[in-house]
């Protein structure tokens, strides 16, 4: 008689999308505003060969120098080293400040509609 004993225990298998979707998710818990949240989920979060992180975060979405606990503290929990970078480039709405004003996504989309709508060509200019 022959027995076949397999091991049925459930495995993590951390790969860079895993590792990915647990920074990007603790980014989003570290923001303290509507920008925040726009910068921690615009932010390029890549994962190397040995499952290191690189974070970029925009200087206009993300404070210079406000640290990403929760990011680090779920990198450290995986074991893996996260080197940080902020950047500047082309954001997706103008105004990104606006959404310092409130933590609110609905807040902010209508701060930024009204914004959008006041430059308007047809407005009349007062």
């Amino acid at each position: 008689m022959v027995v076949d004993v397999r091991d049925t225990r459930l495995k993590l298998e951390l790969n860079p999308e895993k590792i990915t979707l647990l920074i990007r998710s603790a980014l989003v818990e570290d923001a303290s505003n509507a920008s925040e949240r726009l910068g921690a989920l615009f932010a390029d979060i890549n994962v190397h060969e040995d499952n290191d992180v690189c974070i970029t975060l925009d200087v206009d979405l993300w404070p210079e120098l406000k640290e990403p606990v929760s990011a680090l503290a779920v990198a450290a929990l995986l074991g893996v080293k996260v080197e940080q970078e902020i950047c500047l480039r082309e954001l997706p709405f103008a105004w990104p400040g606006l959404g310092e004003h409130t933590s609110s996504t609905v807040e902010y989309t209508e701060m930024m509609l009204k914004a959008y709508a006041s430059q308007r060509s047809d407005k009349a200019v007062e």
